[in-house]
């Protein structure tokens, strides 16, 4: 099933100050963060954002932060799954990205999947440990609802042509 942009939302999942610090390559998935966060603006779609235990792990980092519009709600959580009531609206099909992978975006894919399609991009996830991300991305892969994606396919499946208005705007941020 491809995704399609009037039927899903972007979800970024504790991309936080002190658990962004001991993640590996940390640069390479928050730039592909980014890239979603700024053609869903481009296309209005909606996205939101969760902190786990803010008072603790810090603040959404800033560079997540300055990409925030006006179709962005963000929370705050202590469990490790966003509670599904956070983001409940007409979306069927969420796309996932944060951190950690094995941890709460696993939970939060998992739960979402119970009811809806759900697109986890693996470029734009992390673990601290290699093995735990390879791990969830394993274990993910085996829910019939979650679809291991990558940033790009994302972008183009939101085009899906060429002739989109805002096909070269978008192409634009993979560089």
């Amino acid at each position: 099933m491809l995704i399609d942009k009037d039927k899903s939302s972007l979800l970024i999942i504790d991309v936080q100050e002190k658990l962004f610090s001991v993640m590996p390559k940390p640069h390479t998935f928050i730039n592909n963060i980014v890239k979603l966060q700024k053609a869903a603006k481009i296309l209005k779609i909606k996205n939101y954002c969760s902190e786990q235990y803010p008072n603790g792990l810090g603040k959404t980092i800033d560079k997540i932060n300055e990409n925030f519009f006006e179709l962005t709600k963000k929370f705050e959580k202590v469990e490790f799954s966003v509670q599904l009531s956070k983001i409940s609206d007409l979306t069927s099909q969420y796309i996932v990205c944060g951190i950690e992978a094995h941890v709460c975006v696993l939970q939060t894919a998992m739960n979402l999947a119970k009811n809806n399609n759900v697109y986890v991009v693996q470029d734009a996830i992390s673990s601290r440990y290699e093995k735990d991300y390879l791990t969830a991305l394993s274990r993910l892969d085996k829910h019939p609802n979650i679809h291991i994606v990558s940033c790009e396919m994302v972008l183009f499946e939101w085009l899906r042509t060429s002739a989109h208005p805002e096909f070269k705007t978008i192409s634009q941020l993979i560089k």
